[in-house]
């Protein structure tokens, strides 16, 4: 009985690391959105793009005597209901258009009607007062696109600021 049951005990290990070996592997940054994603399609097809959002990690204020630092959250959707969209690249420039940071080590696929999102926290200031993202992605076709938007949020004193800005296809 005891052999039986470390028998089955086996079993159920090897499928649930099977199971997790299926999964899709997900950049560490984009964890909690794991059920966003899908695995990369067989075939990466489709129609190029680019959207540029221009982001502010601070922005002067008061006649240019104060700095506000802002933290800003990226957000990428995928408007399809039925078809996914690969997002290649997710960089994050600073005001002379230089590389900060990269936000993906590799392609992603996102689901139908998915959501990612990227961080940059504050007190960030690296990029400065002119930051920007850079998101690289291929759709199935020219009428699905992703949307791409940018919230920034910061408080100084008992004042609380925030924006939204959307993202701008580019040429590639």
């Amino acid at each position: 009985m005891r052999s039986a049951v470390l028998a089955l005990v086996f079993v159920a290990c090897g499928l649930a690391s099977a199971r997790a070996d299926d999964a899709p592997p997900v950049p560490a940054e984009l964890t909690p959105f794991a059920d966003a994603l899908q695995p990369m399609p067989a075939s990466v097809a489709g129609i190029q793009g680019r959207t540029y959002a221009p982001v502010h990690s601070s922005i002067m204020a008061l006649g240019g005597t104060t700095r506000i630092d802002f933290s800003v959250t990226l957000s990428i959707h995928n408007p399809s209901a039925n078809r996914p969209i690969v997002i290649e690249r997710i960089d994050y420039h600073d005001t002379a258009g230089r590389l900060v940071e990269a936000h993906l080590d590799r392609p992603v696929a996102l689901r139908p009607f998915g959501t990612i999102q990227v961080t940059v926290t504050q007190p960030d200031t690296r990029a400065g007062l002119g930051a920007d993202f850079v998101v690289d992605w291929t759709a199935p076709t020219a009428s699905i696109e992703p949307i791409v938007e940018a919230v920034m949020l910061s408080s100084h004193g008992s004042q609380g600021y925030s924006f939204a800005i959307m993202g701008r296809k580019v040429e590639r």
